[in-house]
């Protein structure tokens, strides 16, 4: 008879469920329970006492004497019930207006009939645009499974067959819960629309295990800390990363940003999937993505995917809008550093949709150096067309172009630079069922730096510039590949993720001229050689689920490289696990060992961004790291996030410039000019997240130690790395006492750099033998350093204080307008320092010691108008 009635009842479940994607009227009522603690059958009885609302269940399926506490966090009757039931294996069906406990499966013994498993897959948009939600969660709460949509917004769910409730959030947006009834594999489309989100069932979704140790960013996180993003007015979502700790931004006159002891050039930045060879505007200070066309982040610094490579430190995966798929929309910003605009909207609409942004500075004071002259100027523009060519098949084509011009006029010195790039991307998103997704992509990144470096020789009894002479540089790089990476998930405890990329990678290291002016255009110089190589890629993970307690992601990055008659084989493995301790606790471990065959090196003494682009060779072998982390999550019901982690990383192969050598000079010999030597990094990070009211606050630290080492450097003895900063604090505070108005403040504090000063510099006309050479234009232009140790001085401490304000008002239904004021640097702080060199015509040279300042105390007040 039991038997009998469970099969009556789930049948009359089947007629009665409710439009898919709807929720009833009963379930979204507001209701806040006075009782905070007690059994399920409590419960559930106050519950119907106090709201009225009559709920139905048959007892035996129930642990009636379970013990539950609520958070107080419950506000509707769907989320109360939620949490009471969220062990229970019922979901809630409303019917007649009362709730009925329906169980999904029958007890132990009876199996068979409902042993049958499918999957319901589909994509999570945002409504109103259909712009996909990368790391969007899905979630049975019921049976504790889920799972989270790819970077293309695509998810899929296996659950046994029968009636199920989905719980869809995202940072951001308002939650959502769907009823579904699942007797086949079913797609189903969610939309999610910006809102304040639902209260989380904290124990739920703190129970999710991590699936990677990636920190996700998406436009609602990035915008949390405005003045974290500020630079003098200018909104840059991509400088949320550096709030987090283990990242350490390079001040002012260098590119991009430091990761976990690395360099620069560790640093792989990702646009959309294409490689981007310098992602920065102003030197460092901006990115090249413009916040209307901002959509997610993903900064991998603890384990790296099989799918990535390239990148010793850290993967920057960003990505942009696609277009809104229903409706024009638009937004314009004004300045004191730059004026931007942005529209997007459907072509065809649900069909083809476009995305169009456009961004170029202003000639203000807003950027100045005392005492020093500085003129930069810089823009660029992003173009995106999507196209649906049916339900299962997406085309997505970008397109980006970018560009700087920059003079720095010193008291010894003067400096040109100019740089760009250009980008283009294909993308085919293949829906291959319900349980597999594919992406090819088809990508070109065309990188170019031209820099000029003018150097005055004195004649001492007048202190005047007698002979001005100027070293002028030309280089290029150029990358196209094709990769096709897929997804299959069979089960909800198992994933596969496999694919390849071909890449051809085409480097025009340098051309040099020698003048007595600065020359800017591209033709003059004369192309002296290329250095092209290819690069072949396999790689394979697999995400294996045990228990709902334990995951493992183990995977393989297989690499071949060729440069002339150079081949390299790279099997580079990788690992991460995480374990859950308890519903509010998980560990984490990551191993990982990476290849980089890009080098970047520099002249210490040729001014500013004097970066250049070499391959790996048979005497400058590809750069390669081995790296460990342990982490430690917390997350309570109180609105507190703690995490903690420990790394150690050693790398090998890594470049150093030789003092005396010329990297730029026009011949075959730039690999006489390299040292490689070896690395290690190891530190603690901590972060602190707590929001309460109208206040969030967060603090990020890190404790680290950066070494080098190389064996003609130093006579071999290891020597602390420039950016080798003991101590990093980040603490950001954010007020938003109304929903249009808010008020932040960001101070960041970090140890000195180290550096090297020389104690005596003079001339080397004959490259070390002794011998004069009229003939060669480039031998005043090499130098011999002398010096008793490598990085024996440290700088002061630097520390920043950014405070901001932020105030919205709509004055229609679709046009709002934002006015954001606030100061940049508010203490004044001298960011890092420089050398300045004079020569005199008797070879006297005096050095000279100061701190950059290329955003002394800046306030600042932009505008912005959404339609």
């Amino acid at each position: 008879m039991k038997n009998i009635g469970i099969t009556v009842l789930l049948f009359l479940t089947l007629l009665a469920m409710p439009v898919k994607g709807q929720q009833g009227p009963l379930l979204s009522r507001s209701y806040h329970s006075k009782l905070k603690k007690g059994t399920i059958r409590e419960l559930l009885q106050t519950f119907i006492d106090e709201s009225g609302i009559v709920v139905e269940y048959i007892s035996n399926f129930l642990e009636t004497d379970r013990v539950v506490s609520l958070t107080g966090n419950e506000t509707t009757v769907s989320v109360f019930l939620q949490h009471v039931l969220q062990t229970q294996r019922v979901t809630v069906l409303e019917k007649n207006g009362k709730l009925i406990l329906v169980p999904i499966k029958p007890p132990a013994g009876d199996q068979d009939a409902f042993a049958s498993t499918y999957a319901i897959f589909g994509f999570i948009k945002e409504e109103g645009s259909k712009e996909p939600l990368i790391n969007a969660t899905i979630q049975e709460p019921l049976t504790g499974k889920g799972t989270l949509t790819n970077t293309f917004g695509y998810f899929t769910l296996s659950l046994p067959a029968g009636p199920h409730t989905l719980r869809i959030s995202y940072v951001g947006y308002a939650t959502r819960t769907i009823g579904i009834t699942l007797n086949e594999n079913s797609r189903t489309d969610i939309s999610l629309s910006p809102g304040t989100p639902v209260p989380e069932i904290v124990v739920a979704s703190g129970s999710r295990l991590k699936k990677y140790a990636a920190k996700n960013i998406n436009a609602e996180q990035a915008n949390q800390y405005p003045a974290g993003n500020e630079l003098v007015g200018e909104n840059d979502p991509i400088r949320s990363r550096n709030l987090l700790p283990g990242v350490i931004s390079v001040q002012d006159y260098a590119d991009g940003f430091l990761v976990r002891g690395g360099s620069p050039d560790q640093n792989q930045f990702l646009l959309d999937g294409n490689e981007v060879f310098n992602p920065t505007h102003l030197l460092g200070s901006l990115s090249i993505v413009n916040k209307t066309s901002f959509k997610s982040m993903l900064l991998h610094k603890s384990d790296f995917p099989s799918r990535f490579g390239g990148g010793l430190s850290s993967i920057m995966d960003v990505y942009t809008k696609d277009g809104n798929m229903e409706q024009w929309q638009g937004e314009a910003n004004l300045g004191f550093l730059a004026a931007s605009a942005a529209v997007e909207g459907p072509v065809r609409k649900n069909k083809t949709a476009v995305m169009f942004s456009f961004r170029r500075s202003l000639t203000t004071p807003a950027v100045r150096l005392l005492d020093e002259k500085f003129n930069a100027r810089f823009y660029d523009v992003h173009f995106k067309i999507t196209h649906l060519l049916n339900e299962n098949n997406k085309l997505m084509l970008n397109v980006y172009t970018g560009h700087d011009r920059m003079k720095l006029q010193q008291s010894n010195s003067n400096n040109l630079q100019k740089w760009g790039n250009k980008l283009g991307s294909l993308n085919w998103n293949h829906l291959l069922g319900a349980r597999s997704f594919m992406n090819t992509a088809f990508n070109v990144s065309h990188y170019n730096n031209l820099a000029g470096y003018q150097y005055p020789l004195y004649d001492d009894s007048s202190d005047v510039p007698v002979i001005i002479s100027t070293f002028n540089t030309y280089s290029s790089i150029s990358h196209y590949d094709v990769k096709t990476q897929f997804e299959v998930q069979p089960a909800n405890n198992i994933r596969f993720n496999f694919g390849g990329k071909i890449a051809y990678t085409m480097i025009k290291p340098f051309s040099t001229n020698l003048s007595d002016g600065f020359i800017e255009n591209v033709d003059d110089y004369n192309l002296v050689m290329t250095l092209p190589f290819k690069e072949y890629t396999l790689y394979y993970e697999n995400e294996i689920n045990i228990d709902n307690r334990l995951l493992i992601r183990p995977g393989v990055h297989f690499n071949h490289y060729r440069f002339r008659n150079f081949h390299f084989n790279s099997i580079q493995p990788r690992f991460f696990a995480s374990y859950k301790l308890d519903d509010r606790q998980q560990l984490y471990a990551a191993y990982n060992k990476m290849t980089q065959y890009l080098h970047m090196v520099s002249n210490p003494f040729m001014g500013v961004n004097n970066m250049i682009w070499v391959p790996s060779t048979r005497l400058v072998k590809p750069e390669e790291s081995t790296s460990m982390s342990l982490g430690y999550s917390l997350r309570n019901t109180t609105g507190v996030s703690l995490s903690a982690e420990a790394y150690w990383k050693k790398m090998n192969n890594l470049t150093s410039y030789i003092e005396g050598g010329n990297i730029f000079s026009n011949d075959n010999t730039w690999e006489q000019s390299i040292l490689t030597g070896k690395g290690w990094s190891y530190g603690l990070e901590f972060q602190a997240e707590k929001k309460f009211l109208h206040w969030q606050i967060m603090c990020a630290y890190t404790l680290s130690w950066n070494w080098r080492q190389f064996n003609n450097l130093n006579n071999g003895r290891r020597f602390p790395f420039k950016y080798d900063r003991r101590h990093v604090l980040n603490i950001t505070v954010a007020y938003k006492p109304r929903n249009n108005w808010s008020v932040s403040a960001v101070w960041n504090f970090s140890s000195g750099d180290a550096f090297t000063l020389p104690e005596k510099i003079y001339p080397d006309f004959d490259n070390g033998q002794h011998i004069v050479d009229p003939g060669d234009p480039l031998a005043a232009y090499r130098f011999i350093y002398h010096y008793s140790a490598l990085n024996q001085f440290h700088t002061r401490p630097y520390q920043r204080l950014d405070a901001g304000t932020d105030y919205a008002v709509h004055t229609g239904k679709k046009v709002s307008h934002k006015l954001s004021a606030g100061v940049y640097n508010v203490l004044g702080t001298a960011s890092s320092y420089n050398y300045d060199l004079q020569a005199s015509l008797d070879g006297k040279f005096n050095i000279s010691l100061s701190r950059n300042r290329l955003f002394n105390i800046s306030p600042y007040i932009s505008y912005t108008i959404i339609f």
